[in-house]
């Protein structure tokens, strides 16, 4: 089982190099790497990038997150409380970085409570192709043991997780978005691959904080590079995971999920994250947050 990991890394290398050629209408990879930062939360057609739930986007942004999540029961036995900071920062149009930090806060059945910091994530980012309706990034996200694993708030060990990510646009303020790859944890070598999609719908809804709109961020044909406020979203995403050894279990969950923009700046989401497998890591995860928007 330990050699599937080189095959997965291998497609994810292809998958890298083949979408370094130039897209039609836009620079290649290697050509905007180190180009000026993109500061626009729409494509060239007026699609909003909107951002999933449970995995990132292939855009590369500067946002930051307050996440906190609630998993009810997990396969532990034990109720989960998570308050996490979530930074997914773009350096360059093309390259950026994601950095999270959890606290987490453990119950168990009787009554038991721990607490502490969680394991520390970060993962630097490229945005290998851009389209219009289609973008294409890879990702190399790294677990590190910073929680206490004899208290059950970490791995253990580095995780290494590399991911592909893709943006396409449905039309009509629709986009689909796919993220896959392999979970590698270095020391044991245990493997997962996890794949989930994202299918949004966007539409402008009432307006609820009035402020004072962005003048620099608005074309003379109208199109905009902030999100406006009133804007919503529904979400439809699924993750899953199979384990790649030992019982080879497969988790598999649904959440339905909606955002809503306060503001240029401010943007709410809320979602319910729902085992359908066999196979269950937790009754339910509840998920809210706070996005402040660059």
């Amino acid at each position: 089982m330990r050699n599937r990991p080189n095959l997965f890394a291998m497609v994810l290398f292809a998958a890298s190099v083949a979408g370094m050629a130039p897209a039609r209408g836009q620079g290649g990879f290697f050509e905007e790497a180190f180009a000026p930062i993109h500061h626009t939360h729409f494509s060239e057609s007026g699609t909003p990038f909107v951002h999933p739930f449970n995995f990132e986007p292939p855009q590369i942004h500067q946002d930051v997150f307050f996440i906190y999540k609630y998993t009810q029961n997990t396969i532990d036995g034990e109720n989960e409380h998570e308050a996490e900071a979530h930074v997914d920062w773009a350096l360059t149009k093309r390259l950026g970085f994601v950095l999270a930090a959890p606290l987490l806060g453990l119950e168990d059945a009787t009554g038991m409570q721990t607490n502490g910091f969680g394991d520390i994530e970060f993962g630097p980012r490229a945005m290998l192709v851009e389209q219009d309706k289609f973008i294409l990034a890879a990702n190399l996200f790294m677990t590190f043991p910073t929680g206490d694993v004899s208290r059950d708030l970490g791995a253990g060990e580095t995780v290494i997780s590399p991911y592909v990510t893709t943006w396409h646009d449905l039309g009509n303020w629709n986009s689909l978005l796919i993220n896959f790859g392999p979970n590698i944890g270095l020391e044991s070598g245990e493997t997962s691959m996890s794949y989930a999609f994202s299918l949004t719908h966007t539409w402008l809804g009432p307006v609820l904080l009035e402020g004072d709109h962005d003048v620099e961020h608005v074309h003379e044909d109208g199109h905009q590079d902030h999100f406006p406020p009133g804007m919503m979203s529904l979400y439809l995403e699924m993750t899953g995971e199979t384990e790649m050894g030992g019982d080879e279990r497969t988790f598999v969950e649904l959440m339905p999920g909606i955002s809503y923009v306060l503001t240029e700046h401010a943007e709410l989401r809320f979602g319910v994250l729902l085992p359908v497998s066999k196979s269950q890591r937790f009754d339910a995860q509840y998920f809210t947050s706070f996005t402040w928007i660059h």
